[in-house]
């Protein structure tokens, strides 16, 4: 697959291009157990691209300073970007100041952690402190070729669901795998109209059929869609019409091993696969040095060296990362 297009390398790596927002909250919705899709409001917001992310400041201040929450900031991919006139938002009641809206990000997030749990006590109007957009994003495949193929899992889809959109508009048909452990852990909404099958992909998805693209879910207990595990039932589907496929692009994001299984299921079949790491982030610009990746580079004395998630990533190719 050709590397990131110059515009977009240059998007994602220039000083200016990004920068701290206040946001507003417009929703703040559960869509499982522990999962929450927020989308926040912004007067202005840099372009950006499936695959980036924003770091959240996810704490209270006052005038005593801190009052609860994370002391740093967290990483989150960006689920989705809307482009809109104003809509007449209230004004945030934590900080910030009044404005309408023109831009709308989506974030999924699952409450787990201090940070996350801030972020599910949200309510529309309150204010979010944001920096982005930060990281490289998925290099798109040529329009006329294979269908993209999508493979999630958990809090990994996002990242998915916004590139199923750009895919879309980009002309380029798709499919998506996604797993969970079990269908009440699943991250999306299903349409109680349309059959979850085990066996075909279908439009059960709304976040994924609202850009005509059907789903194959998988569940490591079998309570919804084909019982198992994602990256073994992506890899079953793709044998099963190798000719279909061939020379396809896949785009994964999730737990790291199952990102390494389906990266493995891509080299034995030799396709180009594209994964989304993640790492803990202190500041997501490569300042604090902490989310290193190990990466094949015929250059250097051992064969590899260190790159950052945050800045040459989260995106690589995954035949360059030497899986821990």
């Amino acid at each position: 697959m050709d590397p990131l297009p110059a515009d977009i390398h240059q998007t994602c790596e220039t000083r200016s291009a990004r920068g701290v927002f206040e946001t507003r909250v417009v929703a703040n919705e559960s869509i499982c157990r522990e999962h929450y899709r927020l989308t926040l409001a912004v007067d202005e917001f840099p372009l950006a691209h499936p695959g980036q992310f924003v770091q959240i400041m996810c704490t209270d201040f006052s005038d005593a300073g801190w009052t609860g929450g994370a002391f740093i900031r967290r990483p989150f991919s960006i689920g989705g970007l809307r482009r809109r006139a104003g809509n007449g938002i209230s004004p945030p009641t934590r900080r910030g100041r009044p404005a309408s809206s023109t831009v709308e990000l989506d974030i999924l997030h699952r409450a787990i952690g201090i940070g996350t749990c801030w972020l599910a006590s949200l309510r529309p109007g309150d204010a979010v402190n944001i920096l982005g957009p930060l990281g490289q994003a998925f290099p798109m495949p040529a329009a006329g070729g294979p269908p993209a193929l999508l493979v999630g899992g958990g809090i990994g889809l996002p990242p998915l669901i916004w590139l199923a959109e750009t895919l879309r508009e980009a002309g380029v048909p798709a499919i998506a795998f996604c797993g969970a452990r079990s269908a009440d852990l699943l991250p999306l909404t299903r349409d109680p109209a349309v059959a979850c099958r085990p066996d075909e992909p279908t439009l059960s998805c709304r976040e994924f059929a609202g850009s005509g693209v059907p789903v194959l879910v998988a569940t490591d207990d079998g309570s919804l869609g084909a019982h198992g595990l994602v990256p073994d039932v992506f890899a079953d589907y793709v044998d099963r019409r190798r000719e279909r496929f061939a020379g396809a692009t896949v785009y994964t994001c999730g737990p790291e091993r199952m990102m390494r299984a389906v990266a493995e299921v891509c080299r034995r079949r030799n396709l180009s696969c594209q994964v989304c790491l993640e790492r803990m982030m202190a500041c997501g610009m490569g300042t604090c040095q902490s989310c290193v990746v190990r990466i094949r580079d015929g250059s250097a004395p051992d064969g590899w060296r260190y790159r950052l998630c945050c800045t040459d990533g989260p995106v690589f190719d995954a035949r360059d990362v030497i899986w821990e």
